[in-house]
């Protein structure tokens, strides 16, 4: 079977005192109720569940030198927390939520992270993360504009430097 997927690579601009119940509200990490809300468990459980891969599966692909390289499964947690590399430490917490599939178990610790309201307007893999860093942002802002050479030729070319250093001006330096 094959699974459309939609990527996102976003930085969100954050002040480190963000509250993390605000981002809890926008970004998930665990399994859903099946009960109260069927459909989303049923797209987290098709599409937002990493692995086996560890001890269930050494022969995984994201396995590198006997260890996930996508270090899953993550730690239990009860709350949000920033991570000293300024990424977030998603709430996973143990409430007994499990979906089982060919003799594997997956528990919160699996859920690769997404954002519900999102997740559910499409029917498929979208990861979403938030950095409290702009080091993405600032490498596109910062890395100067795009160059080129021109060369000018003709009964001008004694007067006139012969290389000039022409600038393209991109849409972030135009606004």
């Amino acid at each position: 079977m094959v699974f459309p997927i939609f990527t996102c690579s976003s930085s969100f601009i954050l002040n480190i005192a963000f509250k993390t119940h605000y981002i809890n509200s926008m970004i998930s990490a665990q399994l859903s109720d099946p009960q109260l809300q069927p459909l989303l468990y049923a797209k987290v459980t098709k599409y937002m569940l990493h692995g086996p891969c560890g001890i269930d599966n050494f022969q995984a692909k994201c396995m590198i030198n006997g260890k996930c390289s996508k270090r899953f499964p993550k730690k239990y947690r009860e709350r949000t927390d920033w991570a000293e590399n300024s990424y977030l430490l998603y709430a996973r917490p143990d409430n007994g939520f499990v979906f089982e599939c060919n003799r594997a178990r997956f528990i919160n610790q699996y859920v690769v992270s997404y954002y519900p309201q999102l997740f559910l307007l499409f029917d498929c893999y979208i990861n979403i993360e938030i950095s409290g860093t702009v080091k993405y942002l600032s490498k596109y802002i910062y890395k100067g504009p795009d160059r080129a050479t021109m060369k000018i030729s003709g009964g001008m070319q004694d007067k006139i430097k012969a290389h000039l250093n022409g600038q393209f001006i991109g849409l972030i330096e135009a606004y």
